[in-house]
């Protein structure tokens, strides 16, 4: 569970359970969740119609998956 000062307890299983595989769009980083789909551009369409136009996305990945994720930053 992540948990940062002044905000609710975001269970990431309890995200699985219902989102597994899709991108998740939060009004703030383990905010309210304010759209999900598995084409990452329909998600973003939605949470636009709905006033948000710069959302938190985080990818869901499925029970059982092992994500590795490699980031590279130049500055």
């Amino acid at each position: 569970m992540i948990k940062y000062k002044n905000m609710t307890k975001i269970s990431f299983t309890k995200l699985q359970e219902k989102y597994s595989g899709m991108y998740v769009l939060t009004d703030k980083p383990d905010g309210k969740v304010v759209a999900v789909s598995r084409n990452l551009k329909k998600a973003f369409k939605e949470a636009d119609k709905k006033g948000y136009s710069l959302p938190a996305v985080r990818f869901v990945e499925p029970r059982g998956t092992i994500a590795i994720y490699e980031i590279k930053v130049s500055l």
